[in-house]
């Protein structure tokens, strides 16, 4: 058992974590110059002309979203996906099974 805890330590020294910055002697990269609003966008057009053509486009969106909903839940219930005969009704008598 000694072996084996005295291996178990030499192998946490192998993988911990140098303490001075990674220790491999080259210079720290530079991440450029400090970040600033001067690249932040700035607005060239009304507010309520962006915003109709924006939520015009969406609002098309979410009638194809609904609509693709609806048609691919329809078909499920008509193939029988959810298995609701069988899972939630009980079983029919011997005679009305077809």
């Amino acid at each position: 058992m000694n072996r084996v805890g005295a291996r178990l330590f030499a192998l946490r020294r192998v993988f911990q974590q140098k303490r001075n910055g990674g220790g491999h002697g080259h210079a720290e990269v530079n991440p450029g110059p400090p970040v600033t609003y001067d690249y932040a966008p700035i607005p060239f057009q009304p507010y309520n002309k962006v915003i109709g053509e924006l939520n015009s486009k969406f609002n098309v969106y979410l009638a194809i979203a609904a609509t693709a909903f609806v048609a691919s839940f329809a078909y499920a219930l008509k193939s029988d996906l959810f298995i609701y005969e069988a899972a939630w009704r009980p079983p029919k008598s011997y005679r009305e099974r077809k």
